[in-house]
């Protein structure tokens, strides 16, 4: 089936048996399948992307950016679907999209709250965006783990209202089934298929990155090691 990962052990000339990265086909995860099982919620949120060098900026310097750069060197707004299911949150392209983007969120591990102007618990640098709110959108909610904290904004406050109360009933639901307390509440076969596939797409995601971050660190080796090389000396 598609929508397993295949795993074969191999038997090399010296008898070590080597098992293949695993592959994983995303679109079994599809936003039509995701959204005819019945989801907690879903629909259209702008997720804010930020470059990596911007949050090391003065709050002045990321105004400037944001009010007058090119769109590459400050954060963007870029639309996406959301549909919340099961113990995760997808991120789509739209309603359509047969793949998610990026790994999916995984609830019992995430934080959900509406993000307001002069929250003492708000960096400088989000005061800023929220000048820059995208057209439509009156309202932020963040989406927060601790590896990463994601900005969603919607039309209005009673949207992100509704889209933080559904990941926090999520989180609480997935807490008490991972303690067992839940026995005698069903959990839907095609959430639990879906929860399964999630699981193994974020291991391979997590497997590419870490692969992609081993071999920026070996060029970087390399780099020094022949910049080392070419060196001389003076007598």
């Amino acid at each position: 089936m598609s929508s397993e990962i295949r795993r074969r052990n191999v038997n090399t000339s010296g008898g070590e048996h080597i098992v293949p990265m695993a592959t994983y086909d995303e679109t079994h995860l599809s936003a039509p399948a995701l959204l005819a099982a019945s989801p907690i919620h879903a629909g259209f949120a702008m997720k804010l992307h930020v470059p990596v060098f911007y949050s090391f900026l003065p709050s002045p310097v990321q105004w400037v950016l944001s009010s007058w750069c090119p769109t590459g060197w400050s954060p963007q707004w870029k639309r996406r679907y959301l549909i919340a299911l099961g113990g995760y949150l997808y991120r789509f392209k739209d309603e359509n999209g047969s793949t998610p983007k990026g790994a999916p969120i995984t609830v019992d591990i995430t934080e959900a709250r509406i993000i307001s102007r002069g929250d003492t618990s708000t960096s400088n640098e989000f005061n800023c965006l929220l000048d820059l709110l995208p057209d439509g959108c009156d309202t932020v909610f963040e989406v927060s783990s601790l590896a990463k904290t994601q900005y969603f904004a919607v039309e209005s406050r009673e949207e992100a209202l509704a889209w933080v109360n559904s990941i926090r009933q999520m989180r609480q639901d997935s807490i008490t089934r991972n303690m067992g307390h839940s026995k005698g509440i069903p959990y839907p076969k095609k959430w639990e298929s879906f929860d399964a596939s999630a699981r193994r797409l974020q291991e391979q995601k997590e497997r590419i990155k870490n692969r992609m971050s081993a071999l920026d660190k070996k060029e970087q080796e390399m780099q020094t090691l022949g910049g080392s090389a070419n060196m001389g000396y003076f007598s």
